[in-house]
């Protein structure tokens, strides 16, 4: 490493969208960033998403994680114009709609109580009978027995990585791609070891997603593989990312169709397994039939962190004292920048401003 960065106020280890969020709005705070990434930036699970921004389509009761999502999505905007105003580059954000679908009567059901339960909590939410919801996005299956439409929305994963590792550079953080970290020496000078060398830095944050125990052995975060279909359609025009049960489907700016994902605790197994991408295929095809004379672009998984417990870890673990960005598993997109930008105000010693007690640390003490 070089001699300049052997001593900065914070570094953050791991390069995935939460790590690199962490490290843009530590940054604004006046502080002097590194980031440690083994790999590239964004390119793991970051740019293996579905890059859905979404937090309203499968809620139907009010819990701390639902308004983790809820702030996470109302904060994002802010961060894609950030990383374009920082590279002059286009991150593929766009606002809603969305647009969750029911099959069956059960389902329909559903769908209607959770558009209830969101409408009493006043949130933006409306129900459609099939011909409605048919009308709004002409390319949905005759089979549909009702839809809700919620303000979310996209952003194409798979520009990450150019675009977020130029807009860390910009903001005059360091970056250090292929750095195997090998082991955080806490205390209180904090040394993050590398196959390179040692970094030296006032505070550590740990934002590497399903690989978190490698360095912090016993937390409670496993690899959830998803697997994801990729589908060239420039002819198709669909108006809305659709849910459905077992599977979210979104078409890019260019053309492309995305449908996943899978959810398996396989460990770090990448191989496609040909179940999953039957099932992937059927579930893409009954939501978009047209899909079927379009030529199959790719198919890829990836890893979510997943935490046992099912809430993030966000703030500073007492244990190791070092600082947590993770366990996000299929949200992690969505809750990038409002976890930022919470960590920040950790690390220069505010109140975080948002209640993050059920997503601390601490409650690992007592486990």
């Amino acid at each position: 490493m070089n001699d300049d960065l052997k001593n900065v106020d914070v570094a953050v280890v791991g390069g995935g969208i939460v790590g690199c969020a962490v490290a843009l709005a530590a940054r604004r705070c006046g502080l002097g960033v590194a980031v440690l990434e083994r790999g590239r930036i964004c390119g793991e699970a970051s740019s293996a998403a579905g890059g859905l921004i979404c937090a309203q389509y499968d809620a139907d009761h009010d819990t701390p994680l639902f308004r983790l999502r809820l702030d996470g999505r109302d904060a994002f905007p802010e961060f894609a114009q950030l990383l374009e105003e920082l590279t002059g580059l286009n991150v593929g954000f766009s606002r809603g709609p969305t647009m969750g679908l029911a099959r069956t009567d059960e389902q329909r059901q559903q769908l209607r109580n959770h558009v209830a339960w969101q409408r009493e909590a006043a949130l933006d939410v409306e129900f459609l009978e099939p011909d409605e919801a048919r009308r709004r996005e002409p390319l949905l299956p005759p089979d549909i027995t009702g839809a809700a439409v919620y303000p979310d929305g996209q952003v194409d994963t798979q520009r990450w990585p150019p675009i977020v590792h130029r807009a860390l550079l910009a903001a005059g953080i360091h970056v250090h791609q292929g750095t195997d970290v090998t082991a955080v020496r806490t205390g209180p000078n904090p040394t993050v070891q590398t196959v390179q060398g040692d970094l030296h830095a006032d505070q550590v944050v740990l934002a590497t997603g399903a690989w978190l125990p490698d360095l912090l052995p016993g937390v409670p975060v496993v690899p959830s593989k998803g697997h994801m279909l990729a589908f060239d359609a420039p002819h198709l025009r669909l108006r809305h990312v659709l849910h459905v049960p077992g599977g979210s489907l979104a078409q890019r700016s260019d053309g492309r169709v995305v449908f996943g994902a899978t959810k398996e605790r396989v460990g770090f197994d990448r191989r496609l397994r040909a179940g999953a991408v039957q099932q992937m295929l059927n579930g893409a095809l009954a939501t978009l039939p047209a899909l079927a004379d379009c030529p199959l672009a790719s198919i890829w998984t990836g890893f979510r962190p997943e935490p046992t417990d099912g809430l993030p870890l966000i703030g500073r673990d007492p244990r190791s004292g070092l600082y947590l960005a993770t366990g996000h598993h299929t949200h992690g997109i969505t809750m990038s920048w409002h976890t930022g930008q919470i960590v920040a105000r950790l690390l220069t010693g505010q109140d975080p401003a948002y209640p993050i007690h059920p997503f601390s640390p601490q409650r690992l003490t007592a486990v």
